[in-house]
């Protein structure tokens, strides 16, 4: 047995060693952050003097957004997305993954780190909340309790201007030299020429021309400009008429015009989110922006406020975005889901296409109630099997595309893995520090210089090592690498294997079903019945099995049933990297 003393100094070295190592970590983490954040601002800094075209498509347009906070924190990578005039588009996913922020720099309540937004047409990044033309609904309703329902509804419409046409006397449109369009148009002019002045250096002859004639095109405006009278429009209070018109058509249509002289407190859940709506309809806004708005309503409440929403919507030919972490509220609203994690779209497409083709396995398991059930299996000629001695002929099209995906996982993981390296600059920084040392160490006579360089090279290997440790994304993919590298030495290929519990039947109603797999027998452990339907828990290799069986005949805990899957809805996913295979 070793000195209880010598074990105390062994445990305390190694306790420093770890708190040594968690530090350098924590500094080269902070390092990588920095770069990054310093490099997207530098870029947007420069990027903004170019000449801003919004596509002609898209009503809403965000291109390549990213949000970094003041501590380097990064919410929101790389998001893009065309939202065509009266889409209702679904911002879907998890507490964190980044929608709530999306959502607030589309508002105009959180600056662009990088990137570009347009909204009808106009680069809107700096564009003041008030200017963009939007109308946000607030989780909490955000309504003034000291004022009454008719006074939450006209308050944004009685502070606000209006641009408003000016006129004569006459009624006639007066025309003047719009002096402040000038010099909007000036800024852009002064913005293009210092841009002009930063290209010339980098020897761009394509972007040098291209900028040369949006130069020429801007002075040609402001020539004409300077010397052309044009309509002039000024800022003006909305009549009260007009604010009274507008209230009471917002209250009509939501069915609130008896509780216009109630205060929120006099009001229910339902009540006060459909005022919250109001504010929203009263200023005829272009863009609605929603933010988790049924969240504090009860489930029945819910469902109703969804399809008045949705009436909504479409009485008012909006467009709308939304946000929410309800994936029944994503598929039965939305024209288009964006599913976001951990700041990160996942994928972009309508209801039918998330729930029948799930780009990963996290839309797969995100989307759809109850969700899919997974299982680890593996596959070799044309079969998967299970840990327990059942298998399953996998049909042509999903062999094929085992084998297609697998072809070239580990090449396409290599090159991605070059790309990445490409553009970690510190790692490129260290293994530049670490050939000198290397080099100046083969070359030095000196014992004490030779000692000195000994350790400055060992000092700067170890801070490579950590640096490259703490890059998340890099470490995954060299783990997959490796993963890819033993497949190929395999013989069976391992995955996971995806069903969702409607794809689940009686093996008794569809014997005929060509698409039908063979039979397996379960014992039911909890038979949930909601009505038409039983949701069936049950034991199937080692997990919980669940199911959507018709409740045609009573099912109860300990019933022995034969299922079956259909195999034209199978899913198969790259344990690896999480993609769908098919």
């Amino acid at each position: 047995m070793e000195n209880p003393a010598k074990e105390i100094i062994k445990d305390k070295e190694l306790a420093r060693q770890e708190a040594r190592e968690k530090k350098i970590k924590a500094k080269q983490l902070e390092k990588q952050a920095l770069r990054i954040h310093q490099e997207l601002e530098n870029y947007q800094k420069k990027h903004k003097k170019e000449k801003k075209q919004a596509p002609s498509d898209a009503f809403i347009s965000l291109q390549h957004i990213n949000k970094i906070y003041d501590n380097h924190v990064q919410a929101v990578y790389d998001f893009s997305l065309d939202v065509k005039q009266h889409e209702f588009i679904v911002l879907v996913g998890p507490s964190g993954c980044g929608k709530s922020t999306t959502l607030r720099m589309i508002a105009g309540l959180e600056d662009i780190t990088s990137g570009d937004l347009y909204i009808d047409g106009a680069y809107a990044n700096d564009l003041k909340p008030k200017d963009r033309g939007i109308a946000m609904v607030f989780q909490s309703y955000a309504l003034y309790p000291h004022m009454t329902v008719a006074g939450n509804l006209s308050f944004s419409l009685r502070i606000r201007k209006f641009p408003t046409l000016k006129v004569d006397k006459e009624g006639k449109p007066v025309l003047e030299i719009n002096q402040k369009l000038i010099k909007t148009v000036k800024k852009q002019l002064s913005d293009l020429m210092e841009y002009a002045d930063f290209i010339k250096g980098e020897g761009k002859q394509e972007e040098i021309k291209k900028v040369a004639a949006d130069i020429e095109e801007t002075e040609a405006k402001i020539a004409y400009l300077e010397k052309t009278p044009v309509e002039v429009y000024e800022n003006k209070h909305m009549p009260k008429e007009e604010i009274r018109s507008r209230v009471m058509q917002a209250a009509k249509i939501l069915q609130i015009e008896e509780y216009l002289d109630r205060k929120p407190k006099a009001l229910s859940g339902g009540q006060c989110q459909r005022v919250a709506l109001g504010r929203a309809i009263v200023r005829n806004a272009k863009v609605f922006l929603m933010d988790e708005p049924l969240s504090n309503l009860d489930a029945k409440l819910r469902v109703a406020m969804r399809a008045e929403i949705i009436k909504l919507h479409n009485s008012l030919g909006a467009t709308t975005v939304y946000v929410t972490h309800d994936q029944t509220e994503a598929m039965t609203m939305a024209t288009r889901i964006v599913v976001m994690n951990k700041g990160f779209v996942q994928q972009i497409g309508t209801p039918i296409e998330i729930y029948y083709h799930p780009s990963n396995i996290f839309v797969a398991t995100f989307i759809g109630s109850p969700a899919m059930n997974l299982y680890d299996v593996s596959y070799g000629k044309g079969k998967i099997d299970f840990a327990d001695n059942f298998s399953l002929n996998l049909p042509k099209e999903a062999s094929k595309a085992v084998d297609d995906f697998y072809k070239d996982a580990l090449k396409k993981a290599q090159e991605e893995l070059t790309e990445t390296d490409k553009t970690f600059f510190e790692r490129t920084n260290y293994l530049e520090l670490i050939s000198k040392f290397e080099k100046q160490l083969a070359e030095e006579k000196d014992l004490l210089k030779k000692k000195k360089t000994e350790a400055d090279l060992a000092k700067a290997k170890e801070e490579l090592k950590f640096c490259e440790e703490v890059n998340a994304s890099r470490q995954e993919l060299l783990a997959n690498i490796e993963a890819y590298k033993k497949i190929g030495a395999k013989k069976a290929i391992p995955l996971i294997f995806g069903i969702r519990p409607e794809d689940i039947f009686l093996a008794s109603s569809n014997k005929d079903d060509k698409d039908a797999s063979k039979g397996f027998k379960i014992t039911v452990s909890v038979a949930e019945l909601l009505g038409r339907e039983y949701f069936i828990h049950s034991d199937f290799q080692g997990k919980d099995l669940i199911s959507k069986i018709n409740s045609k005949q009573l099912i109860a805990a300990g019933d022995k049933l034969e299922l079956s899957f259909d195999l034209a809805h199978l899913h198969l996913f790259d344990p690896i990297s999480k993609k769908t295979i098919y």
